[in-house]
Parts: C-alpha cells; sequence; structure tokens
C-alpha cells in the first residue's frame, strides 16, 4: 500500500522474514549491497551517531562522489525502529528529510515493514523519493528499494540477478 501527501512518502510492505533479520538487511552492508541501490552502509547504531550510504562504482562513473546518502541516527529501537537525518549527497546542497523505519513481526515471522519518508525540507523531491522514475535510470525511490530488500529476504537473491 502506498499513501502521500505533497510532504510525506509512506510505504507499507510486508516481508516473509523475521524482523531482526529485516533490521540486519537494513544496517549491515552484506545486505545492502545486494539490494536498493546496491551501496555499503556505515551506521554508528546510537542516537546522535552518523550514517553513511556508500556509492557504487557504477554510481561514481556516473559522476557521484563516495557517499550516496548521509545523515545521523536520531532514534533507534532494534529491531522496531530507525528514524534517520537524512541527507541525498548527489544533489547540491543536499536538504536534510526524516526516514523512519517502523518494524512490527508478527507470530508468523512476517514482518510488516512501513517506511516514511518525511520531505517538507524538500518538497520538490517527493516525486523521485516516491518511485516517480525509471530505476534502470536511477529513479525508482523506495518502491523499488523496498521490493529489492523484499526479494532479498524472501529468495536470499537480488532482484537485478
Amino acid at each position: 500500500m502506498t499513501t502521500s501527501t505533497a510532504t510525506t512518502v509512506v510505504h507499507s510492505i510486508y516481508i516473509n522474514a523475521p524482523a531482526q533479520r529485516v533490521w540486519d538487511a537494513i544496517t549491515r552492508s552484506e545486505y545492502t549491497t545486494q539490494w536498493g541501490y546496491g551501496g555499503a552502509v556505515e551506521f554508528d547504531l546510537r542516537p546522535g551517531g552518523a550514517f553513511r550510504n556508500l556509492s557504487t562504482p557504477e554510481m561514481r562513473e556516473m559522476g557521484m562522489g563516495e557517499t550516496a546518502v548521509e545523515g545521523e541516527v536520531l532514534e533507534l529501537d532494534p529491531p522496531r525502529l530507525l528514524v534517520l537525518a537524512w541527507r541525498p549527497m548527489w544533489q547540491p546542497d543536499p536538504p536534510t528529510t526524516r526516514v523512519t523505519w517502523v518494524l512490527t513481526e508478527y507470530p508468523n515471522g512476517q514482518t510488516k515493514v512501513v517506511l516514511t519518508h518525511d520531505v517538507s525540507a524538500a518538497p520538490e523531491q517527493f516525486a523521485e523519493f516516491n518511485g516517480g522514475g525509471d530505476p534502470q535510470g536511477g529513479g525508482g525511490g523506495w518502491p523499488w528499494s523496498l521490493s529489492g530488500l523484499k526479494t532479498l529476504l524472501e529468495t536470499g537473491r537480488s532482484m537485478d540477478a
């Protein structure tokens, strides 16, 4: 299910994996290199800790710097909640937006993932983050990334494989 306003992107998805495994896939490079845009991550998992989502070699060939996204951990409750101040470094003078991951594990081992991206600091980026572009051209946004996360955790393969 997808809902949206001009300043908030919200996507929900169910993944057949426990919350801890989903959490690990969001916060550990051994997973992040296999879903979404494929970059490794660096997390200092504590409030106030820094995080970076690194660019892939292909991104750097297109002119992007070493870091695709950088920010700060605002709040966390592993494996249920991760709130990030999030800055897209591919943009000049990148705005800081807020990304919230909420993971709810059910007794059957499935996890509901709700991703909320508050883009009120950069409403012009709404369409891009909401999936308004071509995934092959780098514009699949959160729907494409979440689909890759689900594919990886349920099949063990990258969506691009």
